[in-house]
């Protein structure tokens, strides 16, 4: 045995000076730029790219295996220039190497220049069709030679041992003429510390990045990476230890602004256990400072877990930071306090965010968001305490803008535009579950409470099942139901007041003290169509009104139809006797609406000794109204203020409101002048027909006084016409 072993150790000696001597013959007599012509033709024929060394070829064998080489340049036949190179070293200990091990000195690239091209049909100066493609035939000999994952992970792992890498003057050009769109990386540089496994060794890169659009720069990008890396190939672990990056944004979206952005972590990679933290991460952009951790599980369907915060920062200062306007509100204190807060967390390949915790100025948000990473759903689940809705709204000016806009459009002469409003492709995209909820919401002067919203949006079909809160002792639970899933759109809403105090309303909503009672009303609607033309000429439904009790203040409605009836029959009134208060009872109808053309016939209301009755039709797609309202007087009005005479009782007195939307509303409704005339004419009739008897005496036992009546009575009524 100890022979055999000298044997063999003499071969292993013999072999390492036959590759001594080899290499420095090798170096001494061949010299390999004498074979630049070769190289070329092989490389036209193996690999099909035209190879262009103008500078010079350098070689060793041994102790080090290693390549010098100094300017090329590589392209397809008939294509642009894709690549050149000033010059590239390498060379790797070749005793290091037979024992499992990669032991090399300093690599150098400088001066790798990249030209990617795609043209407008589609072609790429990187890829001929047929160039390195494997031939036929050729698969399972490529199979058998090709390692098996579980062999090649099961072997032992080299050992690196890098002296330095430097790669300097990088620039690369992505040139896509089918988007005339353009991307330059500019001297892009890497360098690094002795490059070692199982040990730290630092690196840092830098480049600049600019972006083009139809030949206008639109962003710029300056990039500063340094780190410690740790590379453990035997058990696929790869720390990155102390990352500072730092991004110096400009360009066309921050509108001559420059942004910087500075991101710094420890992250930790083990590729068996598909593991991934990321700790100490920090992100700073402006006056925005994000902390957290992150640890990922599996990288098919990870699951993610963690904390994120963000420190309270002014969105107005963000925003110009960005080169973005600012957010116009009505009051100039609000969003500039917003903090975020929340714990990473949920199923596989979900990204959730739970014990969500959002403060918007002093209105603060808890709950939770869960967005899935491969179908793209977000469910969302947030709750708030109060919020001054009215703080956030632009000021009154743009009010005005806006209203002036409105009036322009009607100018045009299209009062209902057939221009799509409802976004179907959108809506068709949509994959979301929402639920919002505020304790209490301050807007336009109104204060709601419990407020909840309620949506989902799964094919097509968005479901708003509430909207719901409480107001003014009352409350809102209404839903709305919007169907894109056939051709023509589908739109339903269900709508149901109940118990609102009305008085109560006008006051926080205009300062009006005028009105008190009970306010209810239910409506279902449905309409067709995307556009508000289609909406209003497709409207059909339902809807009921009611007022049970109530009361007008500052006029007596009584009293002053009681003045005006006095007035026309010369009877006289006492003013002072009038209570300033209107009480009524029973207010409420019922309407239809059939395409767009809201009908009624029993509105009807209480007043005092009176009664309001109404019947009519509000045409929407015409823009008109035909509607008739009429007041019975059923008693005495105010017996011992204000008396009327019985006659007037049990008479229906008219008002027709006719005429186009944009008529003045002062002149819609105006009296019925017939009815009044009939009025006058019979108490007129009556006040004759009795002094025509008391002058005739009447009826008489020999029959001559009736004969002369009845001859009166058809006197009179050929003098009112009748």
């Amino acid at each position: 045995m100890k022979g055999l072993l000298k044997i063999v150790g003499g071969l292993v000696a013999l072999l390492v000076i036959v590759v001594v001597a080899g290499g420095v013959l090798l170096g001494m007599f061949f010299d390999p730029n004498e074979y630049k012509p070769e190289i070329k033709k092989l490389a036209l024929e193996q690999g099909g790219v035209e190879l262009n060394i103008d500078g010079d070829l350098g070689w060793s064998v041994f102790p080090w295996l290693g390549i010098e080489i100094n300017q090329i340049s590589v392209n397809y036949p008939g294509q642009p220039q894709l690549a050149e190179l000033n010059q590239a070293q390498v060379s790797v200990e070749i005793p290091a190497l037979l024992s499992g091990n990669v032991k090399m000195s300093s690599i150098v690239l400088d001066g790798l220049t990249l030209n990617l091209v795609k043209t407008k049909d589609g072609k790429t100066n990187w890829a001929i069709s047929g160039a390195g493609q494997q031939v036929p035939g050729d698969t399972a000999e490529a199979e058998a030679t090709t390692p098996d994952a579980a062999e090649a992970a099961g072997g032992a792992a080299l050992a690196l041992d890098i002296e330095s890498i430097a790669i300097t003057n990088g620039n690369i050009s992505y040139d896509d003429q089918m988007t005339a769109s353009k991307v330059l990386l500019n001297n892009f540089s890497m360098t690094s510390g002795k490059v070692v496994t199982d040990a730290f060794f630092p690196a840092e890169l830098s480049f600049q990045a600019e972006q083009f659009q139809a030949g206008e720069k639109q962003l710029t990008v300056d990039a500063g990476v340094q780190a410690e890396f740790f590379l453990d190939l035997a058990e696929q672990k790869y720390d990155i230890k102390g990352l500072k990056s730092t991004l110096g944004l400009s360009g066309a979206p921050f509108n001559g602004k420059s942004l910087s952005v500075n991101l710094a972590a420890d992250i930790a990679s083990n590729l068996g256990d598909e593991s991934t933290r990321i700790d100490n991460l920090k992100l700073t952009a402006a006056n925005l400072n994000a902390t957290g951790n992150v640890a990922i599980q599996g990288f098919a369907k990870p699951t993610i877990t963690g904390q994120l915060e963000v420190d309270s920062f002014s969105l107005q200062e963000l925003l110009a930071a960005l080169g973005q306007p600012t957010i116009e509100t009505t009051d100039p204190a609000v969003l500039k306090a917003i903090s975020f807060s929340s714990e990473l967390g949920g199923p596989a390949n979900t990204l959730g965010l739970n014990k969500l915790k959002l403060k918007l100025d002093d209105t603060n948000f808890n709950g939770s968001f869960a967005f899935n990473l491969a179908n793209g759903a977000i469910a969302l689940n947030l709750q708030g305490d109060e919020i001054n809705a009215d703080r956030y709204l632009p000021p009154a000016k743009e009010a005005k803008q806006a209203a002036g806009s409105e009036s322009a459009a009607k100018a045009s002469g299209e009062r209902y535009s057939k221009e799509p409003v409802i976004p179907r492709d959108t809506i068709k995209g949509l994959n979301l579950d929402v639920k919002l909820g505020l304790d209490k919401l301050l807007m336009s002067g109104l204060t709601l409470t419990k407020l909840q919203l309620q949506t989902d949006a799964h094919g097509g079909l968005v479901n708003v099942s509430k909207i719901n809160a409480d107001m003014y002792g009352g409350t809102l639970r209404n839903s709305a139901v919007i169907d894109v899933r056939k051709s023509l759109t589908r739109l339903s809403s269900k709508k149901n007041v109940k118990g609102i105090q009305i008085g109560d309303l006008l006051m926080d909503m205009a300062e009006v003290d005028r009105i008190t009672g009970t306010f209810s009303s239910q409506s279902s609607m449905t309409a067709r169509g995307e556009s508000v033309h289609a909406i209003v000429n497709s409207l059909n439904g339902t809807a009921s009104v009611s007022m049970p009790k109530g009361e007008i203040r500052g006029i007596d409605i009584a009293q002053s139809i009681c003045q005006g009836f006095n007035n026309v029959a010369s009877l006289g009134i006492n003013a002072e006797q009038v209570d300033g208060s209107t009480p009524f009872a029973n207010l409420g109808g019922n309407f239809k609406v059939t395409n767009g053309v809201v009908s009624n016939n029993d509105l009807k209301a209480a007043l005092d000794a009176m009664v309001v009755k109404g019947r009519g039709k509000v045409n929407l797609p015409k823009a008109n109204l035909d509607y008739r309202l009429g007041l019975t007087i059923e008693e005495d009005l105010f017996k011992q203020t204000c008396s009327v005479n019985n006659s007037l009782q049990g008479v229906e007195w008219p008002m027709d409101c006719k005429g186009s939307f944009d008529d003045d509303p002062a002149k819609l409704c105006r009296p019925d002048a017939s009815v009044l005339e009939d009025i006058i004419k019979q108490k007129a009739k009556k006040k004759l027909e009795s002094k025509l008897m008391e002058k005739l005496g009447g009826g008489s036992s020999d029959g001559e006084g009736d004969s002369k009546v009845e001859g009166a009575k058809k006197l009179l009524r050929g003098l009112f016409g009748e």
